[in-house]
């Protein structure tokens, strides 16, 4: 006999889940050390059912995150099969090849929720942890052509066994990372949120009991497939085509290649990166789970932004790319960029794409690049290595009738600031200028947002700086006839008043009193500037996001 399902009762379980999942959330936020998660939230959490189809992730952390969940969960039962996971037990891994995190920075911990040895469910971190060795502190570097060279990887593998933490393999990884103390705190914050996760789904089963709660989550995962195959069928049936380029590699200065088939058909979604560049020398490779992360992303955002983060929304979606593409690399490519630069233009693609289809809910190009600084170092102050993490926001892209958000993170990326005070007690590095660019926003009837000007100045005495950035020479577009927007910049004062311009993707050295100018692309406009509303621009000129030259310029009676 079909039990039946009360839709209060469905709605109430889903936010339970959800519930969790942002309790777990907090729990790692609240206990980590390194300011990257503390302050930053790059981080996220997960629930699972035994055999690995996601119920309910944190929206606290970064769409790219839980959007490469699915393909933690599958690496780690693939090697520890449910059965046999023990209570207490916890497996970490950090690999991208064949398939799990983006890249090595991003450390996954799966961990069993018991009932009578019995497991009911699964609970799934992942943390940006700051450094994971390799040729550069903070693990991300340019100038490599392998993964070999970008850290420590870590097979699927126990750290905690019957909830005794594994000392060897912690020593392990520990000797081969720079920034100790934070590598054991955020992991150790990692297992806290486990810990909250499977003590509030223990919580629930005692409530509800077990056959509910499996009843119910079997409806949460068909309710959120039903919903996205509604919102797709919604959409004009049809093969949508777009590309989008990454300015370079950070090897060969030549454009690299992303191009997206979207074809809807009645109620399901593909999505076919044939056409996408080969695989590139740089580290800006990725594999087909960042690629499926990001239709995940564009496919919520567009069709149903309320549906849970779930399987079930997934099942009606393909994604596809070649073999030794840019989104399909061949072990041991170098990939550690690739969460930061190319999954943003993978996004950008799909939204020329689906413009397409729902012009009205797609936005003009935003900054799309996280702009990524990683300093590190030996601080003088202790004695001991630091390395700073940062991505700076920029310009969010404008709506058909919205103007772009300022100085903000973007589409996969929902990490804050790391604010300044936090920097300066913590580094050996000063905040002397931190500021929206004026002009640069993409002109339209809606404007793009603003960039973000940041100086860095350095007080240690020698530190290793990777930064990785886009969108310098290929800008944010716009749409309807909005401009494109200003790109990225970057360069440092060395102490002796020269300049040096800084490539958008590099490593290089800073020294005792040299300052690091880092500048982000602003957001695209939307339709004609010169019919921009009068009040508006003399808003943007008294709040100094715009010049008078900037008004004169693209609208008109602006003066």
């Amino acid at each position: 006999m079909e039990t039946s399902i009360n839709p209060v009762t469905l709605e109430i379980m889903r936010n339970r889940w959800r519930g969790i999942a942002e309790e777990a959330c907090a729990a790692m936020i609240r206990s980590s050390y390194s300011p990257n998660i503390r302050d930053r939230f790059d981080c996220s959490t997960a629930l699972a059912t035994p055999d690995g189809e996601i119920v309910a992730q944190a929206e606290i952390g970064t769409p790219l995150h839980l959007g490469i969940m699915p393909a933690i969960f599958r690496a780690v039962l693939e090697r520890f099969p449910v059965a046999e996971l023990k209570p207490g037990d916890a497996v970490i891994t950090n690999l991208p090849y064949p398939e799990g995190p983006g890249h090595l920075p991003d450390l996954s911990m799966v961990s069993p929720v018991t009932l009578a040895d019995d497991t009911v469910a699964l609970v799934a971190t992942t943390c940006h942890h700051v450094d994971m060795g390799g040729f550069a502190p903070g693990s991300m570097p340019f100038g490599v052509t392998e993964i070999y060279q970008e850290g420590l990887q870590i097979p699927p593998t126990k750290i905690f066994a019957g909830g005794e933490f594994v000392q060897p393999i912690y020593e392990l990884i520990n000797q081969n990372v720079r920034t100790r103390r934070e590598l054991r705190g955020d992991l150790m914050a990692q297992w806290a949120a486990a810990r909250t996760g499977q003590g509030r789904v223990r919580d629930l089963i005692e409530r509800h009991g077990l056959d509910e709660v499996r009843t119910y989550t079997t409806a949460i995962l068909e309710h959120a497939e039903k919903s996205m195959r509604a919102g797709i069928a919604a959409m004009p049936d049809g093969v949508y085509t777009y590309e989008d380029f990454l300015d370079d590699d950070g090897f060969v200065d030549e454009p690299v290649r992303i191009h997206a088939t979207v074809t809807i058909a009645g109620d399901t979604l593909g999505v076919d990166f044939t056409g996408t560049s080969p695989q590139v020398a740089g580290p800006l490779n990725a594999r087909l789970t960042a690629a499926k992360a990001c239709v995940y992303y564009v496919a919520k955002v567009l069709i149903d932004p309320d549906l849970p983060s779930c399987a079930g929304a997934h099942r009606p979606i393909t994604v596809t790319a070649p073999e030794g593409s840019l989104l399909q690399a061949h072990f041991p490519a170098a990939i550690g960029n690739a969460n930061i630069l190319t999954d943003q233009r993978v996004v950008d693609t799909l939204l020329g794409a689906f413009y397409q289809v729902v012009p009205d809910r797609v936005c003009a190009a935003c900054s799309s690049e996280m702009n990524l600084i990683n300093l590190g170092g030996i601080d003088p102050r202790s004695g001991e290595y630091f390395n700073l993490v940062e991505t700076v926001g920029g310009g969010h892209g404008a709506c058909h009738d919205l103007d772009g958000s300022d100085g903000i993170q973007n589409h996969l990326t929902n990490t804050q600031n790391t604010p300044i005070e936090v920097i300066e007690r913590q580094y050996p590095v000063r905040i002397d200028r931190y500021e929206l660019i004026p002009d640069s926003c993409g002109p339209g009837t809606f404007r793009g947002g603003c960039g973000i000007r940041r100086h860095f100045f350095f007080e240690g005495d020698k530190a290793t700086l990777t930064i990785g950035a886009d969108r310098r020479k290929l800008l944010p577009w716009g749409l309807e006839g909005g401009g494109a927007a200003r790109g990225a910049y970057g360069r440092v004062v060395h102490a002796d008043g020269t300049v040096e311009e800084l490539p958008t993707k590099v490593c290089t050295t800073l020294r005792a009193g040299d300052t690091l100018c880092v500048e982000t692309p602003g957001g695209g406009g939307w339709g004609d500037a010169s019919e921009r509303d009068e009040e508006a621009v003399r808003r943007d000129l008294a709040d100094g996001l715009i010049s008078d030259d900037y008004a004169a310029t693209h609208h008109t009676d602006s003066s």
